[in-house]
């Protein structure tokens, strides 16, 4: 049976937690998750950008092939359908001259090729990437794997970065039904994989969402008036679909971790604010991952975008 060490690490922490705090972090939590959707849908958007324009290159080549076969056509002038009407040996002569030199000037022709329209080369693939490093067409990105990050996905990082957030919130012991006196504790380690979450992106938006609302409705509670709220630490929920969540950042957390593989996890005590903050900073370091992989299949991202904000600061004081 694994055994659980435990490791205490003195700290100077705050005496008190604010509301203002507690808001704060609340909708920074909020605005990242925020991000991670808005990065989905503008994929979800180039994803339809590129079936629009393959589907209409699909169409172009199916009117180039019709005009050709049509242009091509003959009639039947008395059993004899070799010889089109009205037309001199001299004409035939020259159409076939002028034909030539058409197939010669457009190599993807099948007529040029000798062979049948139905056996034609494939519509030019759509949204081509000249700056990718690894091509890749944009309905495969989300799955794709990254040859530069370490065969990792899109999808991975996102349904990785929202686990921790889920995790953290859901074992709020009133979120599951239990006395907030009950010990808070969380194990990041026991995420899901190989879930939809991965490979859906419709899937992962909706997830995203739904969660970002839920912060948004408790900071949303968090600012009405105390006659309004339970004071036992939790703010009364707005529907019945969001889960207790705490106000206090102080409220103590008991973290497990793997640090050792073939040992058994190991405990920290912590706090939520702390382990709160941690899910967005640790979002911001996938959402640096995500931008890589979309830089290397060629879709470039804001520059702002996977920069922690003690970065975003440092850069703004040398401006």
């Amino acid at each position: 049976m694994a055994t659980t060490s435990a490791v205490h690490i003195q700290e100077s922490t705050p005496t008190a937690s604010s509301n203002d705090d507690s808001r704060h972090i609340y909708t920074v939590a909020a605005k990242s998750l925020q991000d991670c959707v808005e990065l989905l849908q503008s994929l979800k958007a180039a994803m339809a950008v590129e079936a629009q324009e393959a589907q209409e290159a699909q169409e172009q080549e199916q009117q180039r092939l019709q005009k050709r076969t049509n242009g091509n056509g003959t009639h039947k002038n008395g059993g004899d359908n070799s010889t089109p009407v009205g037309k001199s040996m001299r004409d035939i002569h020259h159409m076939s001259r002028s034909a030539s030199q058409e197939a010669e000037q457009d190599p993807d022709s099948s007529v040029a090729a000798g062979t049948s329209p139905a056996l034609s080369k494939p519509p030019r693939a759509a949204s081509s990437l000249p700056q990718a490093i690894t091509p890749c067409p944009r309905s495969e990105m989300y799955t794709k794997p990254s040859v530069l990050a370490c065969q990792g996905t899109i999808g991975k990082h996102v349904r990785h970065l929202h686990d921790h957030y889920r995790l953290l919130l859901a074992t709020f012991p009133p979120a599951q039904g239990l006395s907030q006196d009950r010990q808070w504790s969380v194990d990041y380690d026991k995420r899901s994989r190989e879930v939809p979450m991965e490979s859906d992106i419709d899937y992962a938006i909706g997830e995203l969402e739904s969660l970002q609302v839920r912060l948004e409705r408790h900071v949303a509670s968090m600012n009405l008036d105390s006659s309004q709220k339970h004071h036992n630490g939790t703010t009364a929920t707005t529907s019945e679909q969001d889960i207790a969540m705490p106000n206090d950042l102080l409220q103590p957390v008991t973290l497990f971790a793997t640090i050792d593989p073939t040992k058994g996890p190991v405990s920290f005590q912590s706090t939520f604010g702390r382990e709160l903050w941690f899910c967005s900073l640790h979002a911001v370091h996938h959402f640096a991952m995500i931008k890589v992989i979309c830089a290397e299949f060629g879709m470039p991202l804001t520059e702002g975008f996977g920069v922690a904000p003690s970065t975003l600061k440092s850069r703004m004081h040398k401006q």
